[in-house]
């Protein structure tokens, strides 16, 4: 058996080694060791035995993922301007991009950057957003909030209406509360907020634009800075649906759904 550590990549048996993990903690609980898991791809965290656990090579897993980014669009030219048949000079929306991971922060700022969009990233666990929202949103004047990081239904879990049936969506439910508190109106400010599987109806039914996931399925790690994009590039004669969104996001409809947003995008 593996002496399996913290930051080791792994997948789990009893799910055919589908996804790739990395290890984010160990605990004990009734004299059994219990791996806290967060997905390398999917923004999606569960737990695991370690008897359930298989190792992986970090360098192979390196090399799937460079493949999966640039198949889920990280080397393609960015959508400017939907709705326009041209590059219109203007000034684009300003992203303020929560998340609780290093490396999918890494990687969305890269994708970001592709478009020489405004954006202010902030790594911040899901369990301290709620309490940030405020302070960055003013001190950024961000008008494109995104809110994200790992989340899950919990094992065993039974009633999908229930917050308790979630990892993390209850900081994405608060953090939107919070966020509509400075402001409530749909048009200036877009939020997307969500990650794997987190609580649709409920981050909705908060005050956001776009959440995860409709279909209570897994979403892709650039899925969020897409919606992000997407809104900050689009002319604000236009509006960016879910159908739109659908498009764009590897998770399609079953990941990303919302109640639509004004593009951002303002012309000189």
């Amino acid at each position: 058996m593996n002496n399996f550590q913290i930051g080791d990549v792994v997948t789990r048996k009893s799910y055919g080694n589908d996804l790739y993990f990395k290890i984010s903690a160990i605990e004990n609980k009734d004299r059994n060791k219990v791996f806290i898991l967060k997905g390398i791809i999917y923004r999606i965290e569960a737990d695991s035995s370690e008897e359930d656990l298989t190792w992986q090579d970090i360098k192979q897993v390196s090399s799937e993922l460079k493949e999966n980014l640039a198949s889920a669009g990280m080397s393609t030219s960015p959508a400017v301007n939907s709705g326009l048949y041209e590059r219109i000079k203007g000034s684009s929306g300003t992203i303020l991009h929560i998340d609780s991971s290093t490396y999918y922060l890494e990687i969305s700022s890269k994708f970001y950057s592709r478009s020489n969009l405004k954006v202010y990233c902030n790594l911040i666990p899901e369990n301290q957003q709620p309490d940030q929202i405020k302070p960055l949103l003013e001190s950024t004047s961000a008008d494109i909030l995104i809110i994200t990081g790992h989340d899950g239904i919990v094992r065993n879990a039974t009633d999908l209406n229930s917050i308790d049936s979630y990892r993390n969506s209850r900081y994405f439910i608060q953090s939107v509360i919070e966020a509509r508190k400075l402001e409530a109106d749909k048009d200036k400010l877009c939020i997307f907020a969500g990650g794997c599987q987190s609580f649709y109806d409920g981050i909705i039914n908060a005050g956001a634009n776009f959440a995860s996931s409709p279909g209570k399925v897994l979403i892709h790690a650039l899925d969020p800075a897409k919606v992000g994009e997407r809104v900050a590039m689009t002319d604000s004669r236009y509006t960016v649906t879910p159908e739109k969104i659908t498009e764009i996001t590897v998770s399609g409809s079953n990941g990303i759904g919302g109640i639509a947003a004004k593009g951002h995008y303002i012309l000189n």
